[in-house]
């Protein structure tokens, strides 16, 4: 199997399982409102919804971790590899350190939301083709949301709205697509390859 192709299944298994546990602990959460009640919520450790949430969160952090190990040596996905580590990583502390340790959890958040934005920030540099654009657009989507979360900016969308916002699941998952149908092997073509071909050319 190649390292994209697995990667691109792992990813796909991270959002599945989110997905999953994310609904059903807003089920299982008492009073849980779309527009107010923020996603983090559901990890407190009161809530009956804390354990399946919490877990879900490690194995996110666990996979994304696998991801960016597995994608390391792609040496043509520039930045995304360390980002998708740190990310995990970032996971990992928001189970470890629910909403209400609010330091702790904003530096995991931090890790793994904003950087998630900068990771498809660097998709935009990195492939070609549509995929370019959207990983241009759900980026800078991700990264103003991300930063202006914590000042309480929200654009009208409340703080569960942007924290929404904030989390590029349909960035994730057409990067997972793009993983598993891309070839590694094929000749470069992303504008990094291209400015770095043009840089060399003049020198």
């Amino acid at each position: 199997m190649r390292r994209r192709e697995l990667a691109g299944i792992l990813l796909f298994a991270a959002i599945i399982q989110f997905a999953f546990a994310a609904n059903i602990g807003q089920i299982l959460y008492e009073g849980f409102s779309i527009e107010e009640t923020l996603l983090s919520d559901l990890g407190v450790r009161e809530q009956p919804s804390a354990l399946l949430f919490n877990t879900s969160l490690v194995i996110f952090g666990i996979l994304g971790m696998s991801i960016g190990v597995v994608l390391w040596p792609d040496k043509k996905l520039n930045f995304i590899p360390p980002l998708f580590v740190l990310c995990g990583i970032g996971m990992t502390i928001m189970a470890a350190f629910p909403i209400t340790n609010e330091w702790a959890h904003d530096v995991g958040a931090f890790l793994s939301f904003v950087l998630t934005a900068v990771a498809a920030l660097c998709g935009y540099w990195t492939f070609p083709g549509p995929f370019r654009r959207l990983s241009l657009v759900l980026g800078i989507i991700g990264f103003v949301t991300g930063i202006l979360h914590k000042p309480e900016i929200h654009f009208g969308l409340g703080a569960a709205g942007s924290e929404r916002m904030i989390i590029l699941f349909f960035w994730m998952a057409a990067f997972a697509a793009v993983l598993f149908h891309s070839d590694e092997n094929a000749p470069k073509d992303s504008l990094l390859d291209r400015f770095f071909a043009w840089t060399a050319g003049r020198f």
